[in-house]
């Protein structure tokens, strides 16, 4: 009998533990409570043009290039000894800008597509001349850019915003 009672008495301090106390989380009430849901589907429904699926998950377009035109690309590694210890990819082109003021450089960072051969990447930034007085004319603009290489190169793209300003496929090397 002493036994059965020790095990009823068990069974109701485990039953009485398991209760949670009324009007209480477990741990205490929440510091930062959820907000409400909003209506589903959100509104407005359906999305407007140019909103579906959504502007954040995915990368901005690129901006506009503001080059009126392009001309005379090469593109060659020097292989020559020198300081840098090291092959570089040199690329040289012309571009004419709109009017005065704009200045053009390449992006420091040279994209490179694995695989063989390899396919290189180097994008134009262009700057507008802002609210300065600059001259009506067409202006064109000699631009140079060296990247150190670590592999052998089979071709060149040059980008500007969402435009391709050449493709060049002979790649000569200067040693």
């Amino acid at each position: 009998m002493p036994v059965n009672r020790v095990l009823a008495a068990a069974a109701s301090l485990t039953l009485a533990s398991c209760q949670n106390m009324y009007g209480q989380e477990p741990y205490g009430q929440e510091p930062y409570p959820y907000p409400a849901p909003g209506p589903y589907p959100q509104e407005p429904y359906p999305p407007a043009p140019g909103q579906y699926p959504g502007q954040q998950p995915y990368q901005p377009a690129p901006p506009e290039c503001l080059i009126s035109s392009s001309r005379d690309w090469t593109a060659w590694i020097n292989r020559m000894l020198g300081p840098n210890g090291g092959p570089m990819l040199v690329i040289t082109g012309k571009v004419v800008t709109p009017t005065g003021g704009y200045q053009v450089a390449f992006d420091r960072y040279l994209q490179v597509r694995k695989g063989y051969p390899a396919q290189a990447f180097a994008t134009l930034d262009v700057a507008g001349p802002g609210g300065a007085q600059v001259a009506q004319a067409q202006v064109s603009h000699d631009v140079r850019w060296e990247w150190p290489l670590r592999q052998p190169i089979g071709s060149v793209v040059v980008r500007c915003g969402d435009k391709t300003l050449a493709e060049i496929t002979r790649i000569q090397t200067a040693y």
